[in-house]
């Protein structure tokens, strides 16, 4: 089936048939894990009663099972082989510790659409948790790598739990050597697993890239908590802030010949082995098309310039809600370390960076609407149970509350952080590269004397 005539079926509906999910775990040991010792470990880690079963594969596999565990409806397939030699880039993406392991550990399985987070959250905890050797794991869809320090902190801790945003990546594509670079397509690679479109938004400048990402991934939470809008269908994604979905295929004969997402594009992309344009896609797109002769779909430029100027309540899923607050909390004592290193060296450098550079985001004090406003703060200060911050921009629901506004808040109510030191940006799974940045602007990660950053 083409690209052209998958984006949707014959009735007007998305024809999405659910991806599979592999996930490869990285043992790291010279003797290959046993498949006595697989079994026993998954029996230890799940019950003894979990139907461990083995079964035949015409793969290089040494061993392979089908695993049922309550919390993911289908079955498990997990096998061992050896691990194949890595293309540079390869070993690159999964880090050196990764790419020394001669085994490798592969799970597959299809994500339930009720609930794809759960299920996945189960199966990267069972590989981690039942196999506390191994040393990373990865998405094979998304490329994410989760370290034994990430598994355990966001799949194992006794406070981790489901996490959305980890089902799908969002990659940033340009045009064609001979277009417009200042045009990029934004899409997400992923959903499509979970039985709806993967999402996507063309020739957006890159000066606005940043706000159009928020909005696909608003739209990713959205459609994994809520029905598939039809084709065309208004989509409410925040407060008076509406956008529709529409085939890809419909949208990219509009798109300009070199620009990222036109219909040569897409012929490039797939023969270059991106995978995620011969999936069915759905293009974000304004309420309404422009053109009064021949109306084209274009992106909501409105509303991704709204969500850049600060003007933008968009709507949050339970999910990601919970998932933002346990991620920000899990961090919250290094990201508080880090922002009392810049600000207890008395440098007035080091000072500004943690005042202008570290922001949290919490509900809108005093908010009384049906959906309680998230905002960003800058951090003033921060005590054991509290935080002083600073209003960055006019909450849409507290207009009183002007730009440089101190308030004082309990750590509690902080519901995720973000820092941003020079070009580099930093949130709750970067967490060591930001204690290491911290390190870098006081001129202590080789143990030199600290310097002056603009120095």
């Amino acid at each position: 089936m083409s690209e052209d005539d998958s984006d949707t079926s014959s009735d007007g509906d998305w024809n999405v048939e659910p991806q599979e999910s592999g996930f490869v775990a990285f043992w790291p040991h010279q003797e290959a894990l046993s498949g006595a010792e697989f079994s026993t470990a998954v029996a230890a880690w799940v019950g003894s009663k979990t139907p461990i079963e083995p079964i035949e594969t015409e793969d290089d596999a040494i061993w392979a099972f089908g695993v049922q565990i309550p919390g993911v409806e289908s079955g498990l397939v997990i096998w061992c082989e050896a691990a194949r030699e890595l293309a540079p880039r390869d070993r690159a993406q999964i880090g050196d510790e990764a790419a020394r392991a001669p085994w490798v550990i592969r799970l597959q399985t299809i994500l339930s659409a009720e609930e794809p987070a759960e299920e996945y959250f189960m199966c990267v905890g069972l590989l981690g948790g039942a196999l506390p050797d191994v040393v990373s794991i990865l998405d094979v869809i998304t490329g994410e790598v989760y370290p034994r320090r990430r598994i355990d902190r966001e799949f194992l801790a006794e406070d981790s739990g489901p996490v959305e945003r980890f089902l799908w990546r969002l990659g940033r594509y340009e045009a064609l050597p001979e277009g417009d670079q200042n045009l990029v397509l934004l899409g997400t690679h992923g959903l499509a697993r979970c039985g709806i479109p993967e999402l996507e938004m063309a020739e957006v400048p890159n000066d606005l890239a940043e706000s159009a990402a928020v909005l696909i991934h608003t739209m990713a939470g959205l459609l994994l908590e809520n029905d598939i809008p039809q084709p065309g269908e208004m989509v409410e994604v925040g407060d008076d802030l509406s956008i529709v979905l529409k085939p890809a295929s419909e949208t990219s004969e509009f798109i300009g010949a070199l620009s990222a997402g036109s219909e040569p594009w897409r012929v490039q992309a797939r023969s270059h082995g991106l995978v995620e344009f011969s999936l069915v896609r759905a293009a974000v797109c304004a309420p309404s098309p422009v053109g009064r002769y021949r109306p084209i779909w274009i992106w909501p430029r409105e509303v991704v310039e709204r969500i850049a100027a600060g003007r933008a309540v968009l709507y949050m899923t339970q999910h990601s809600v919970r998932a933002s607050e346990r991620r920000a909390r899990s961090t919250w004592g290094m990201f508080a370390t880090a922002f009392a290193s810049l600000i207890r060296t008395g440098n007035p450098t080091w000072q500004q960076i943690a005042r202008s550079g570290f922001t949290v985001q919490a509900p809108v004090p005093g908010s009384n609407e049906p959906r309680i406003e998230q905002s960003w703060f800058a951090v003033e200060r921060i005590d054991h149970e509290s935080i002083t911050i600073t209003v960055i921009d006019r909450p849409i629901t507290r207009t009183d509350l002007d730009p440089g506004t101190q308030l004082s808040i309990a750590t509690a109510d902080v519901t995720d952080w973000r820092v941003e030191i020079g070009d580099e940006i930093f949130d709750p799974d970067d967490i060591e590269a930001l204690l290491a940045a911290v390190d870098r602007v006081r001129g202590v990660d080789d143990g030199s004397a600290a310097k002056d950053p603009q120095s």
